[in-house]
């Protein structure tokens, strides 16, 4: 999400809050859409708690498989098309079992004999709270309602791109909140492996859905956060769960260059009056993140006193909410560099951690399609371009298609011909493209 809460959206973060502030979670309203069955599901899969009480797991976890699903809840969903939220079980880059929320959507039609082949989206950034799930709206299975559109009321990302083509194609499209939105614990913002399990055990709890008829087949359609996380599947999937057959990964504006963004080693790209304030509740994020994953690094360390004010905030806003404070309380002022140590004193351990959550550094054992507008003020165009060298250097096959004017906003809606294209013919079994120099 890029720059700056606008006044006439604040009525729709505000809504979102309402169902669920601070650590409280999520929808208070009927999420069942108006449907039969007290909100089931499907057959066979429990049915969990009406409104925020569906995103607080059972304690302890129950039992099970990483991709287990925990419970479910009927949503409404396109014509001729059935969608669930779903809470499953996940780990952490240490393995702790933790809950994870989602949604997932298939076609209400007779499946193919051979199943269905599964979508899994991997959606930007929302914030660090959580009450900025997406699947925490009334009506989350839906086409992509971006922020900057006078379609939403929110004041999150809601929605898939192209969902109802997927669907129309006979996919079936499943979407993780990520750990520590919408269930508890502390958001792993931009923490490969944490990222990674979740979206992965997504495709996993689809198939335990019988009535979706999901097969082993998936392919992985990331933006900006999620297109780091894409990414880093594409490296490895294979351990995790090795009965997936990855087809290919699709990454919109991925973050995907923490190691050297990090060190300050990339040349500036586009910016806007906003942007720098956007850019900082950014990096806030990604402090708050590895904060949690990782015991052994220190706030302090990467923050001064405003930003660990921005820290705290962090934990109870949004990103437009938090970007909106930052640019109100410090980046009017000019201040915003009194929030963040300089990058040449942040310690070598922090660079390590970033270093490890950077993809690119060993070879894909999927093919990888990249899309990136060239106007982009939130993910860096030099960004990207370096991650795909680095991807290119171990001759596998990686797509790169630059959009020129393309903005972080627009490039889900501007590159979908692309990405449903190269999803349809990888599912296919045709040869991946690949431009590598």
């Amino acid at each position: 999400m890029t720059r700056r809460l606008s006044a006439i959206a604040a009525a729709g973060l505000a809504a979102i809050l309402a169902l669920g502030c601070g650590t409280t979670s999520t929808a208070s309203t009927n999420p069942d859409g108006g449907k039969g069955g007290k909100g089931q599901c499907a057959p066979g899969v429990p049915i969990g708690p009406e409104g925020q009480k569906f995103y607080d797991p059972p304690s302890p976890l129950p039992e099970g498989d990483h991709g287990d699903l925990i419970w479910a809840r009927r949503v409404d969903a396109p014509d001729g098309a059935r969608a669930c939220r779903i809470l499953y079980l996940s780990k952490l880059q240490t393995g702790t079992p933790v809950a994870v929320s989602g949604i997932v959507a298939w076609p209400d039609a007779p499946a193919p004999r051979h199943g269905r082949n599964v979508v899994a989206w991997a959606h930007g950034t929302t914030g660090g709270p959580r009450q900025c799930a997406p699947s925490a709206v009334p009506n989350p299975a839906t086409d992509l309602v971006g922020y900057y559109t006078y379609d939403s009321p929110w004041g999150i990302d809601v929605g898939v791109p192209a969902l109802t083509q997927f669907l129309d194609s006979g996919d079936v499209v499943v979407g993780t909140d990520y750990q520590g939105l919408g269930a508890p614990g502390v958001h792993q913002y931009t923490v490969a492996v944490t990222e990674t399990n979740n979206v992965l055990d997504s495709v996993r709890a689809a198939r335990q859905i019988t009535e979706a008829h999901a097969n082993d087949k998936a392919a992985v359609l990331g933006w900006s956060q999620g297109g780091g996380a894409a990414t880093f599947i594409a490296q490895n999937y294979k351990q995790y769960t090795p009965e997936t057959k990855l087809v290919g990964i699709a990454a919109l504006a991925p973050a995907a260059n923490l190691g050297p963004d990090f060190r300050g080693l990339v040349l500036p790209g586009p910016t806007s009056p906003t942007s720098p304030s956007h850019n900082a509740a950014l990096r806030v994020n990604v402090y708050r993140g590895f904060l949690a994953a990782y015991p052994e690094l220190k706030a302090e360390d990467v923050m001064k006193p405003p930003g660990l004010e921005a820290l705290r905030g962090d934990g109870v806003m949004c990103i437009e909410h938090l970007a909106d404070v930052i640019q109100e309380n410090v980046g009017n002022a000019g201040q915003l560099d009194t929030m963040f140590q300089p990058l040449t004193v942040v310690p070598e351990v922090w660079h390590e951690r970033f270093r490890q959550n950077t993809p690119g550094l060993v070879a894909s054992v999927a093919p990888i399609l990249v899309m990136q507008g060239t106007a982009d003020t939130v993910i860096n165009p030099n960004s990207t371009d370096e991650y795909v060298k680095r991807a290119c250097r171990f001759n596998k096959p990686v797509e790169y298609t630059k959009y020129q004017g393309a903005t972080h906003q627009t490039i889900p809606n501007v590159a979908e011909s692309e990405y449903l294209t190269w999803i349809a013919d990888r599912f296919a079994g045709r040869p991946a493209p690949s431009n590598c120099a």
